[in-house]
């Protein structure tokens, strides 16, 4: 038996079109080409050939749209206890996330969480780290991003100096009232 989505309403149409064109989800997005196949009466076997997926996932994806719209297409949590990092590993986290990334070497000012993941696994401060297990230990420990200001590097060995004097004679603007 072939299954298709159900006729879609216009509301539901708006939210395809949105979740193919801007979902930042990969999982979701592939969920919603099934939909979207299966809505211009593509088979489930060529939906399956077309998007690398088994046949049968592509049956089930159908049917619990049909049966709960797109909420039943989004992601579930996952269960079970996420890993803890030991105490030496949080301190090694903490160490190289609030340091430049220019100290290790590394050719960019600034850290995202995925580059730092990666990092710390090349370098084995850390076993294996996921980007959001990162930034829930940055949080718990109150460590936060800061963007570099790029201009006020310089090769310089007497910038600091130099740095100081010309902000004492630079003149301060005065604040207009509006």
């Amino acid at each position: 038996m072939c299954r298709f989505v159900r006729e879609l309403s216009d509301h539901e149409s708006v939210e395809l079109t949105q979740i193919l064109k801007s979902s930042k989800s990969a999982v979701l997005l592939r969920r919603a080409q099934v939909v979207a196949f299966s809505g211009q009466r593509m088979q489930a076997k060529a939906i399956a050939s077309c998007l690398h997926l088994h046949e049968e996932y592509v049956r089930e994806l159908i049917r619990r749209f049909n049966e709960g719209s797109f909420a039943a297409l989004r992601p579930r949590p996952r269960t079970g206890r996420q890993r803890e990092l030991e105490a030496e590993e949080v301190a090694a986290v903490l160490e190289v996330a609030t340091s430049r990334p220019k100290d290790f070497g590394m050719p960019f000012t600034t850290w995202s969480l995925r580059k730092l993941a990666d990092f710390l696994v090349r370098r084995r401060l850390v076993a294996k780290t996921t980007a959001n297990m990162l930034g829930r230990i940055l949080r718990e420990n109150g460590a936060t991003f800061q963007r570099t200001k790029t201009w006020e590097e310089s090769n310089d060995p007497d910038f600091a100096s130099k740095k100081k004097r010309s902000s004492a004679s630079t003149r301060r603007r005065r604040r207009t009232r509006e």
